[in-house]
Order: structure tokens, then sequence, then C-alpha cells
């Protein structure tokens, strides 16, 4: 037996409008985009092994940029 059928029954209904997307369907939104308000394609983008790569440059320092810019070639570097 269950104490407080009505409780029962109002979380029921509650975790309906859940699962079917009442509120999403209800109130839709402008765009599409996230919490940060960046959108789907944006995340796409950032989240490219590219963009990535760049990041992780920008993350290292002056001098070390420097030295791997003049230092000396590798051999496998001239096939390519």
């Amino acid at each position: 037996q269950i104490p407080d059928p009505e409780a029962c029954d109002q979380m029921y209904e509650s975790l309906v409008r859940i699962h079917t997307n009442f509120y999403k369907n209800k109130y839709p939104r402008l765009r599409e985009t996230t919490f940060t308000g960046v959108t789907v394609e944006d995340c796409r983008t950032i989240l490219a092994t590219d963009i990535l790569k760049q990041m992780e440059d920008r993350k290292k320092g002056t001098w070390k940029r420097l030295r791997e810019k003049f230092s000396a070639k590798k051999p496998e570097d001239d096939l390519k």
C-alpha cells in the first residue's frame, strides 16, 4: 500500500512531463545553444583535433615556441 496516493500521482505526472519533453515543446528555444551560449556547430569546431593542436601550441611559452621554430629540421620533414 502507498501511504499518500495523491503525492505519488503528482510525482508520476511530473516524471511523465520530463520524459515527454513537455516543457521543451511548451517553451521552444529561439536558437539551439548550450548553457554557455555556444551553438552546436561552435562546439564541434572547438573540439576538432586541428583546433586542439592550435590551442596546445598557444599554451606553450614564448621561449619554447621560438626554440622549436629555430631548431634543426628533422630529415623526415624534408620528405613530406
